[in-house]
């Protein structure tokens, strides 16, 4: 059950990804977050359809959250990354190379490996408000600091930096999600009279725009890498500090372990500098748009030439 709703969440991310890039992809350019891009966003129906989309993603990773482990879950929404690329090919018709089944199936290899060798362990710990406190201030610098470098720089640099901000952030929520949903067990009256709800709107919500703007500036191929990447390694962690979830030890099992998710790191590094990704908002003019390419778009365009 908690493989499979954190596969529905890593699906509804794909699909919302991509919707929401075609919402803000002639947006003014800028940045960093700004009230004009939040206006653009939500003037652009398919963006909103975006937005609900993720919406239900986020169910689906709550719920798989609280079955499971951060250290589960967090990594197999890598796999979102597997599935953005198949529906770019799907829906754009952009050429599939080897490379790309090669980098998928190591993408997907090298993440059921680690799962099968790391044996999560559940956590045993429920942390203290100052230890959330103390985590929530690392991360919340780290973010920062992430929205700072991206002020200056290439394109691609500043979409890099922004995504690995947002996915630092998202990291943070999904380890305030999974409080949250152990508080919702016990009544609607916890929930509202908790501090989890109210730092999961403000975290939420900074990750978010954050996010958006990281689509908007550069390259999709540098924001979606460190979107998706950055977070289950920074999940993990957080895990270990706060639950006390952690992997099977000893020199074997480590090596085990990091041989995996190298093998996973080097999958997903290629698929999202393959093609299908990278013309998604490359720095090339003309190269770079969703809009206008699709298959409905063709459609359309046939329906209605004279």
């Amino acid at each position: 059950m908690v493989i499979c709703m954190a596969l529905v969440a890593a699906f509804a991310n794909a699909t919302a990804s991509i919707c929401q890039r075609l919402g803000v992809e002639d947006a003014p350019e800028g940045r960093g977050p700004s009230v004009g891009l939040v206006r653009h966003m939500i003037r652009r129906p398919v963006w909103l359809f975006g937005f609900v989309i993720m919406a239900l993603g986020y169910a689906a990773q709550a719920v798989a959250l609280h079955l499971g482990e951060l250290n589960v879950v967090q990594p197999i929404l890598v796999s979102e990354l597997v599935m953005l690329v198949f529906i770019l090919w799907l829906w754009y018709s952009v050429e599939l190379r080897v490379r790309d089944i090669v980098a998928a199936l190591a993408t997907a290899l090298g993440l059921g490996f680690f799962l099968f060798v790391s044996s999560p362990s559940n956590g045993t710990k429920t942390p203290s408000n100052s230890l959330w406190f103390g985590v929530g201030v690392v991360i919340v610098v780290a973010v920062v600091l992430c929205v700072l470098l991206a002020r200056r720089g290439a394109a691609w640099w500043r979409a890099l930096v922004l995504g690995a901000g947002a996915s630092i952030g998202f990291a943070l929520l999904s380890a305030i999600t999974k409080s949250m949903t152990n508080l919702l067990v016990t009544g609607w009256g916890a929930l509202f009279s908790s501090w989890q709800l109210y730092a999961i709107a403000v975290i939420g919500l900074g990750s978010f725009l954050i996010m958006q703007s990281a689509f908007q500036i550069g390259p999709f191929a540098a924001s979606q890498s460190s979107l998706i990447l950055v977070n289950p390694f920074v999940a993990i962690a957080i895990g270990h500090v706060l639950f006390d979830e952690s992997l099977r030890g000893g020199p074997l099992y480590v090596s085990l372990e990091v041989v995996s998710l190298g093998v996973m790191v080097l999958g997903a590094v290629g698929l999202s500098t393959s093609s299908l990704v990278a013309n998604v908002h490359a720095e090339k003019p003309g190269n770079d748009l969703l809009a206008g390419r699709g298959r409905y778009a063709k459609w359309r365009r046939t329906r209605t030439s004279p």
